[in-house]
């Protein structure tokens, strides 16, 4: 989450954090966790926040989505491996029976 972006939707619909809390029927003290980065805001409850804030789904990328996105790190592909549907005739491998 993006906790500047998050604020300033916060302010620009005018909602408290405590009024978030009611909204999403949660303990406000979650909330500050959330907004701290120490947990994460569910599906469901991003669809309340949307509705709540007035935010359009680019805001909800902008503001859920981008920074944990921009932090993932693709695993690279083990040497060796194939793509699907990519095999290699080995003839010295014998059928089994």
């Amino acid at each position: 989450m993006n906790p500047t972006e998050f604020k300033i939707a916060q302010i620009r619909a005018g909602v408290s954090k405590e009024d978030l809390a009611k909204e999403l029927c949660i303990n406000p003290t979650t909330v500050y966790r959330i907004f701290n980065g120490e947990s994460d805001f569910t599906l469901s409850e991003l669809k309340v926040l949307k509705k709540v804030l007035k935010l359009s789904n680019e805001d909800v990328d902008r503001i859920f989505l981008a920074m944990r996105l921009r932090k993932r790190k693709t695993r690279p592909t083990p040497q060796g491996m194939r793509k699907e549907g990519e095999y290699k005739w080995n003839p010295s491998l014998k059928r089994v029976q």
